[in-house]
């Protein structure tokens, strides 16, 4: 799979994560909930809430199901994120994704759109608070949640980019792919593998209805297994990845060129990545970003993977190794941003 969903929040406690916030907060911790009307779901929040906020802001998760924290190997970033903005006067609301935690819903039947959907009711909702009027809204999207906060950038003030993908699904998924295999020192696959993904991608962004794709997918997996292999425990991986593949969101992650929601950006955008990313490669689509929206503010950081942490290789067996949950450079990059683009006295 793509992004973060390659990764599952873990929330053992055997990691040392000297990051994540413990209480006292100098500010209040409210359990909120968001009602997305449109789509019967309700999505359950923790809005952290300093006194006069500058701005309000809302986190959108990347891809795969996530809570509230962005939670993965013990980390938190998305609370490490709120704490560290609503210490510096600024309210942010971060919510369980469909159907995790107290959040209702079925996230394997929604698509991209449906949460851009869930984070503009978000927005919606907190600009009817009275403590909020007034306040400049704004979306932080990390990965896909990038992507979300790109599609709701005519219903806010500003957005806030963490990897966002520039560029079409597909090349994405086939970029990732490659980086990875190179960092693994198993790049001299690439040259072999590369058509048999291209085939299967332009078989799955087909306009096949699901059962016939499933059945071509299926078929054209298992033509090359020996027959003695094809064990129950293997059918049922081979028929797992590929209902993954057959999904709503899967289908429209790789058909979905950003491109033009990109160009339509015109208001303040603040655009981060790092250059040891190995699942949104960091020149492929910062200088996308960078060419169709001149106005974007891109900032690059070196030697930092996908979670933003400090790393030696970028790839994912480090995010769970590494202490660090979000380098606090970046954490300084957004709120001096914030400070200086967006706040209200």
């Amino acid at each position: 799979m793509a992004l973060t969903s390659m990764i599952s929040f873990d929330a053992q406690s055997q990691y040392n994560r000297p990051q994540t916030p413990v209480p006292p907060y100098p500010y209040d911790t409210l359990e909120y909930v968001v009602n997305n009307t449109k789509a019967n779901v309700q999505l359950s929040g923790t809005l952290t809430m300093p006194d006069n906020p500058k701005a309000v802001i809302v986190m959108a998760t990347g891809s795969g199901s996530q809570n509230r924290d962005e939670e993965m190997f013990g980390h938190r970033p998305f609370k490490v994120i709120a704490d560290y903005l609503s210490r510096n006067g600024y309210a942010v609301l971060r919510t369980d994704d469909r159907g995790i935690g107290q959040s209702t819903g079925d996230a394997t039947l929604a698509t991209t759109d449906d949460f851009a959907e869930d984070a503009k009711y978000a927005v919606e909702s907190l600009k009817k608070l009275d403590a909020l009027k007034d306040r400049p809204v704004g979306i932080i999207g990390h990965s896909e949640g990038g992507s979300i906060a790109i599609k709701c950038a005519p219903s806010v003030d500003f957005i806030i980019t963490l990897a966002a993908p520039a560029i079409q699904g597909d090349s994405i998924i086939l970029t990732q792919t490659k980086a990875m295999l190179d960092a693994s020192g198993q790049g001299f696959a690439w040259d072999s593998l590369y058509p048999t993904l291209r085939k299967r991608y332009d078989t799955v962004m087909s306009n096949l209805p699901t059962s016939l794709l499933k059945i071509q997918l299926y078929n054209d997996v298992v033509k090359d297994i020996p027959p003695a292999m094809l064990t129950d425990q293997l059918i049922n991986q081979i028929n797992a990845e590929i209902s993954a593949m057959c999904s709503p969101w899967y289908r429209t992650f790789l058909r979905y060129n950003p491109a033009e929601d990109i160009r339509n950006v015109d208001i303040p955008w603040l655009a981060l990545n790092g250059t040891k990313d190995l699942q949104v490669l960091c020149e492929d689509n910062t200088s996308t970003i960078k060419q169709l929206n001149p106005n974007a503010t891109v900032v690059v950081f070196d030697g930092l993977n996908h979670l933003f942490q400090q790393c030696n290789r970028g790839t994912v067996d480090e995010y769970a190794i590494i202490e660090q949950t979000i380098s606090p450079q970046v954490l300084e990059t957004i709120l001096n941003w914030l400070n200086t683009s967006i706040a209200t006295d």
